[in-house]
């Protein structure tokens, strides 16, 4: 009778050390699509580019270039906790905005990309 009281005592307590964990974070400032439109190729200026989007999170300066990098992160990671094996997953996806610029700062080309939305809580431990 004890050895069954302390075989049940153990099983609830390892019930209750197990459990799930969601969490999520970001980097950077989601990127206003409704800004791109504003940025005309060969006539905008630098100065409109940093007043619409604010600072760029990133310069890049090459071959009589720069490039202004705006980034925004989005990430959530769901996982189960269990008493002798773990399952987490991390899913991560970004939007980036690349600027160029020649050397009188006009605008050369804008690239665009936009894969926060594909992010989910999907438990994946073995890929999709």
């Amino acid at each position: 009778m004890r050895f069954r009281t302390s075989v049940l005592l153990l099983l609830g307590v390892c019930l209750l050390i197990n459990g799930c964990v969601l969490s999520r974070g970001r980097v950077g400032n989601p990127i206003q699509e409704e800004h791109l439109s504003q940025i005309e190729k060969g006539i905008s200026k630098k100065e409109l580019v940093v007043t619409l989007f604010g600072a760029p999170d990133r310069i890049i300066v090459g071959n009589d270039k720069e490039i202004f990098q705006y980034y925004y992160y989005d990430g959530k990671s769901p996982g189960l906790i269990l008493l002798v094996f773990n399952i987490l997953s991390v899913n991560l996806r970004s939007d980036n905005l690349y600027v160029f610029f020649d050397r009188q700062g006009i605008v050369q080309d804008v690239i665009y990309g936009k894969r926060t939305p594909e992010v989910d809580f999907t438990l994946r431990p073995w890929g999709k």
